[in-house]
C-alpha cells in the first residue's frame, strides 16, 4: 500500500504504527467476513456441483450401456457342434426371440477364379498394349455400376511386373503366380467377389492404340515378346465351373447355402458366408460344410436361442452397483457440516444440506421403487429380487431375480429396459441435469458469476484499505506533530522553572 508517512510516532515517540496496523487488520477482517467467506463457500459449492454432474454422467453412461441395442434383453445361443469344429457361428441381435433350428451348411461362398499355365522359359517378356478387366455390375457407394479397369503394358514387361500392375486395381481383384523349377509359371486371378451373381470376369488384350489384338501366333523369333492375347478370357458361369476356357482353368463364384430343419426346397442363399437378414433376430456365419454320414447325407447341427438368465442377472447386478455408487456419492456431497462455538468446521460435503441435491436423490429413489408397477401386473421391484436397505442402497437376490425371469421373462426385462422401462425413465430424467446448459450447468454459471462479483468486490476492498491507511496515517501524523510540539513546550517550561 502507498503511504506518505512510513514511521508514524517518530516525532512524539508514541507507537502509532501499532495502532494503525491494528486498525487496518480490524477493518480487513470486517471486509473479509463479507467477501472471502462467501467466495470460499461459493467455490466449495461449485466443486460440489461439478462432482454431482460427473457422478450423474457416470450413472447415465451405465444406463445407456444397459439399454443400447436392447442389451438388457440377453439371449443365449447354443449349438451342438464340436468345440474344435465350428460349422457355423451365430450372434443374437437386439430383436432376437426364442428359436430352435436344425441347420445344415451345404455350401460355402466362393469367389470367381481362373488359373493358367505359362510355359515362358527364358523369354519372360510381353508385347506392349493394354489389358482390360471387366467385372460386371457391382454396388459402389449404394449405386449399381458396371466395373472395369485397364492396365498399360510396356514392351518387354515380365509376368511378375504385369501381376503387380493387375494388383493395383481398386476393386479387390488379385493376381498371384507360382514359378516351377523348369521356369514355367501358373498365374491365378481371383475377382474377390463371391456369390452366384458375380461370375462376370472377362479379360481383353488390346494394342497400345486400344484396338483388339488378333489371336496369338507363334513369334517368328522365339526371343520376341509374347502376345498379350495369352491373357484373353471370354467369361464363365456356374455352368462352366471346372472347365477350361481360353486356356484358363475356371472356378465359378458361388453362394453360401444352408437349410433349416431339412427343408431343401427353401434353402437359404447368401453371396457371402454371412446370413444377416434371412433369419429374424440372428446373424449366422458359416465356416465349414456340414459333416456327412457314410451314405453321403448331411448331418444337421441344432441351433437354439433362448433367454440368458445369468447374463440378465449380471446386468441387473451392474445396475444395482451403479445405482449404489451414485447414492453413496450423493450422501457424501449432502453430509452436513458441524459447528464449534458457532463456527463452521466445513467438515461436511461440498453440497452440505443442499435442497436441490436431496430432492434429486429422492426422485431417483422413488422412480426405482416404483419400477414395473402398472394397473395390470401389479408387480414391483420387490417381487423381482430387489430390495432397499436401511441406508438407501439396493441389494439383489440373484436366485429370486432369476425365478422372476423364469415366471415372466418379458415382464421383468420390459420393466427395466422397455420403451417405458426404468432405465430409460432414469436416463431421460438425469439428462435434464447433465445436458449442456442443463440444470447443473446453469447453477455452475450462476456460481461463477457470484465468484466473479466477489473477486471484483475484493479488489475494491484493497483499494478502500489503501485509502483507509492513508487516512489513518494522515490523522496520526497530525497527532504526532501536535504531541511533539506539546512535548517541546513542556520541556521548555520545565527548564525555565528549574532555572528560576
Amino acid at each position: 500500500m502507498a503511504s506518505s508517512i512510513t514511521s508514524a510516532g517518530a516525532a512524539s515517540g508514541m507507537d502509532f504504527e501499532s495502532i494503525i496496523s491494528a486498525s487496518l487488520e480490524a477493518k480487513r477482517a470486517q471486509l473479509e467476513r463479507q467477501t472471502t467467506t462467501q467466495k470460499e463457500e461459493a467455490n466449495i459449492e461449485l466443486s460440489g456441483v461439478g462432482q454431482l454432474k460427473s457422478a450423474l454422467e457416470t450413472f447415465q453412461e451405465a444406463l445407456q450401456a444397459f439399454t443400447e441395442d436392447n442389451a438388457f434383453n440377453a439371449r443365449k445361443v447354443t449349438i451342438d457342434q464340436p468345440e474344435d469344429t465350428k460349422y457355423f457361428t451365430v450372434e443374437a441381435e437386439e430383436d432376437a426371440s426364442n428359436m430352435q433350428y436344425d441347420v445344415i451348411v451345404k455350401q460355402l461362398a466362393s469367389t470367381e477364379k481362373i488359373s493358367k499355365h505359362f510355359d515362358i522359359g527364358d523369354n519372360n517378356k510381353f508385347q506392349a498394349g493394354k489389358l482390360t478387366f471387366d467385372l460386371g455390375e457391382r454396388e459402389i457407394d449404394g449405386k449399381t455400376e458396371k466395373v472395369s479397369f485397364t492396365i498399360d503394358i510396356a514392351e518387354g514387361d515380365s509376368l511378375e511386373l504385369i501381376r503387380r500392375k493387375i494388383n493395383e486395381n481398386d476393386y479387390g481383384l488379385t493376381a498371384n503366380y507360382v514359378k516351377a523349377a523348369d521356369g514355367s509359371y501358373t498365374l491365378s486371378i481371383d475377382t474377390g467377389k463371391s456369390g452366384d451373381a458375380n461370375n462376370a470376369l472377362t479379360i481383353t488384350a488390346k494394342d497400345t492404340a486400344g484396338n483388339t489384338l488378333p489371336d496369338p501366333t507363334t513369334p517368328a523369333d522365339p526371343n520376341d515378346p509374347k502376345s498379350l492375347t495369352l491373357f484373353n478370357f471370354s467369361g464363365g458361369s456356374i455352368g462352366k465351373d471346372g472347365t477350361t476356357i481360353d486356356g484358363w482353368k475356371y472356378t465359378a463364384a458361388k453362394d453360401a447355402i444352408i437349410t433349416l430343419d431339412g427343408d431343401d426346397k427353401n434353402a437359404l442363399h447368401s453371396e457371402t458366408n454371412t446370413f444377416d437378414e434371412q433369419i429374424s433376430g440372428i446373424t449366422l456365419t458359416v465356416n465349414k460344410v456340414s459333416e456327412t454320414d457314410d451314405a453321403g447325407n448331411f448331418k444337421a447341427n441344432t441351433l437354439k436361442v433362448e433367454e440368458d438368465y445369468d447374463a440378465v442377472s449380471k446386468k441387473m447386478q451392474n445396475f444395482v452397483s451403479a445405482y449404489n455408487t451414485l447414492m453413496s456419492t450423493m450422501d457424501s456431497l449432502y453430509k452436513h457440516n458441524t459447528y464449534t462455538d458457532g463456527e463452521n468446521n466445513y467438515d461436511g460435503g461440498s453440497l452440505a444440506g443442499d435442497s436441490m441435491l436431496r430432492s434429486l436423490q429422492t426422485q431417483i429413489q422413488q422412480k426405482v421403487s416404483s419400477a414395473g408397477m402398472n394397473d395390470v401386473t401389479k408387480q414391483s421391484i420387490y417381487s423381482m429380487g430387489l430390495e432397499f436397505k436401511q441406508d438407501g442402497t439396493l441389494s439383489l437376490d440373484a436366485t429370486e431375480f432369476k425365478e422372476a425371469l423364469a415366471d415372466n421373462y418379458n415382464l421383468v426385462v420390459n420393466a427395466f429396459s422397455g420403451d417405458d422401462g426404468l432405465l430409460k425413465q432414469l436416463d431421460t430424467f438425469v439428462e435434464d441435469y447433465t445436458e449442456s446448459q442443463g440444470i447443473l450447468d446453469q447453477r455452475k454459471d450462476q456460481l461463477n458469476s457470484e465468484i466473479s462479483d466477489l473477486e471484483a468486490e475484493e479488489a475494491d476492498n484493497e483499494a478502500y484499505l489503501e485509502k483507509y491507511e492513508e487516512s489513518l496515517r494522515s490523522k496520526y501524523a497530525y497527532l504526532d506533530t501536535l504531541m511533539s510540539s506539546y512535548n517541546t513546550s513542556l520541556q521548555y517550561i520545565s527548564s525555565a522553572l528549574i532555572s528560576y
